[in-house]
């Protein structure tokens, strides 16, 4: 393979890593403050504690993942310094400023909020904490909007000039009005809803097909059931919607992802040539495929991740569920069945815009920098175990502390839980710890 084969490849593998980790980041990160809103919002004190013994769980779950998470997006920034100079050369104007806001949102703003949060338990007020995890889901969600930004521009440059082979930026409103970003925007946001839950309703299912916990696990079945079908019917619609709009400004992806007749490729083969010159301007053929994977896919999804809700319907709230078989096995099908529809969904649209890094301006091969076969191929190797290990490292965390159950612990110790502090005090014969009075009062 040439050095542009291997740096598509690196690319691919620690984006797609990379972007797994994110959207269970966004997706949980909302499901938490919505969570803890809600327990703030109630006055009986036992219903609130019982609610805040639920943020700490999927809160623990989601610290780990962003953690893990952080250490993936700095591979991916060392990606583009070592390999794709000529993007920061020709365009480095354009997508310059919006990455390095994403940077300080996402390393300085995102994570002191979210530091102060996951040890502020019990250390600040009510009303502070909650606004400290609001602040970590507005500034998640804010950068990825910058991402996206950048990414807009790729697939649909605009408000932009070249001058002397350099891009400079002539109208910033249309570069952040791009619809190329907005229908992105709107499409990730149904599709990190459908994986936060789908997450939700696979643990959930898991200790209710044992009888544990009912009275925690049961509500979150249903909400997670529930948020992953809203989630597949945005990710579908904002989908369609945008397909519809590439054949103005990607007609040869969109010939390709339409699957359309010989006579239709060939005349999008014969306008690029016309508009860029002789070579091959078409994505390759898989793309469709993969493009037709994840329709189905998706269309799976919306029917069946209603399903597991429906195994609670009209029974008492802590009425044994492990009866529900198929119901209480189906999450586990589904989660994995979301995460191929996500990546396929990212590789139809990035390998879509092929042989483009900026459609109609820059290509992949220009924007390479001079790195020898040798050196992208030890790069790829590199980064492939790190985030491969990192991966490995996240699931086995995330599963460990799933099973472990509500009182796990991972935010903050144990006397925190108003359940183990009871235990506590059953087995040592003592008095609930100060902290887990003042947990109840929370």
């Amino acid at each position: 393979m040439n050095v542009v084969d291997l740096a598509r490849i690196q690319f691919a593998v620690t984006a797609t890593l990379h972007f797994l980790f994110v959207a269970l980041t966004l997706g949980l990160v909302t499901v938490v403050a919505v969570m803890q809103t809600r327990a703030i919002r109630t006055k009986d004190p036992a219903q609130r504690a019982a609610q805040m013994r639920r943020v700490r769980f999927w809160g623990g779950l989601y610290v780990i993942n962003y953690a893990l998470g952080i250490i993936s997006g700095l591979t991916q920034e060392f990606q583009f310094g070592l390999n794709w100079s000529g993007l920061s050369h020709i365009m480095g104007n354009v997508v310059g400023a919006p990455l390095a806001i994403e940077t300080i949102v996402a390393f300085f703003l995102e994570s002191t909020f979210l530091g102060l949060w996951a040890f502020g338990f019990n250390r600040v007020s009510p009303r502070a904490h909650l606004g400290l995890i609001w602040g970590v889901s507005l500034t998640a969600y804010a950068s990825t909007f910058w991402i996206m930004v950048v990414n807009g521009f790729m697939q649909k440059p605009v408000g932009y000039e070249m001058r002397n082979g350099t891009a400079y930026v002539t109208d910033w409103g249309a570069i952040l009005t791009n619809g190329a970003t907005w229908y992105a925007v709107l499409h990730i946001a149904g599709a990190v809803t459908l994986l936060a839950g789908l997450f939700m309703a696979a643990v959930s299912a898991f200790h209710l097909r044992h009888d544990r916990d009912i009275a925690f696990f049961r509500p979150t079945l249903v909400q997670g059931s529930r948020l992953a079908g809203v989630g597949a019917l945005v990710t579908a619609g904002a989908g369609t919607v945008h397909l519809l709009t590439l054949k103005d400004y990607q007609p040869e992806k969109y010939a390709v992802l339409m699957g359309t007749s010989g006579p239709e490729l060939d005349r999008a083969r014969a306008a690029a040539q016309a508009a860029h010159g002789p070579g091959d301007w078409m994505p390759p053929a898989w793309v469709g495929a993969a493009s037709l994977l994840m329709l189905l896919l998706g269309i799976l999804l919306i029917f069946l991740t209603w399903i597991p809700a429906t195994a609670a319907r009209g029974k008492a709230p802590d009425a044994p569920l492990s009866r529900q078989r198929f119901r209480m096995r189906l999450p586990a099908v589904l989660l994995p069945v979301g995460i191929v529809a996500m990546i396929c969904g990212w590789l139809s649209r990035e390998v879509g815009r092929q042989p483009w890094m900026v459609t109609g301006e820059l290509t992949v091969r220009d924007a390479i920098g001079d790195v020898s076969a040798g050196g992208m191929l030890a790069s790829l190797v590199a980064f492939t175990l790190v985030l491969g290990t990192l991966a490995v490292v996240d699931w086995a965390l995330i599963s460990h502390y799933a099973r472990q159950g509500p009182d796990a612990g991972l935010l903050g110790d144990e006397d925190l839980f108003p359940d183990a502090a009871r235990r506590k005090e059953l087995r040592d014969g003592t008095e609930a710890s100060p902290r887990a009075e003042m947990h109840h009062s929370y």
